[in-house]
């Protein structure tokens, strides 16, 4: 049975599996440049806190107490040494006390750009007081 219409029928079938195959294609590369396939897109610079205020301005020996949204209210911070990462960037050591028996080790490195950057912090029990 060989109709024009069945002619017709089986002449677009390849044509539309095409269509179909690069609209799939685009469906599914699409959400892939929105997770990260594109340009990374510019983050806003947060402020640094009290904490990491006082050890970028500080030089060691110094310490204070100030109130801290991530660190607590009535923390001590000082600022134990400066020293050379392996990256070569310039870096502080610090101890933030908070309570009576509970401290935190904290480092900040100045990158390439100048901005001072506080190395993730290590959650978990606390080094007791010296």
């Amino acid at each position: 049975m060989n109709t024009p219409l069945g002619t017709a029928h089986t002449l677009r079938t390849p044509r539309f599996s095409r269509l179909a195959t690069r609209a799939a294609a685009l469906f599914l590369t699409l959400p892939l440049a929105a997770c990260g396939l594109g340009e990374t897109p510019q983050r806003e610079e947060t402020p640094p806190g009290p904490v990491e205020s006082f050890m970028i301005l500080s030089t060691p020996g110094q310490t204070t107490i100030v109130d801290d949204i991530q660190f607590g209210q009535g923390v001590s911070v000082s600022v134990d040494e400066v020293f050379t990462s392996a990256k070569g960037e310039n870096c502080k050591r610090g101890t933030v006390l908070a309570g009576q028996k509970e401290a935190e080790v904290v480092v900040l490195c100045q990158d390439g750009q100048g901005r001072w950057i506080m190395a993730p912090r290590v959650w978990g029990q606390g080094i007791t007081k010296p």
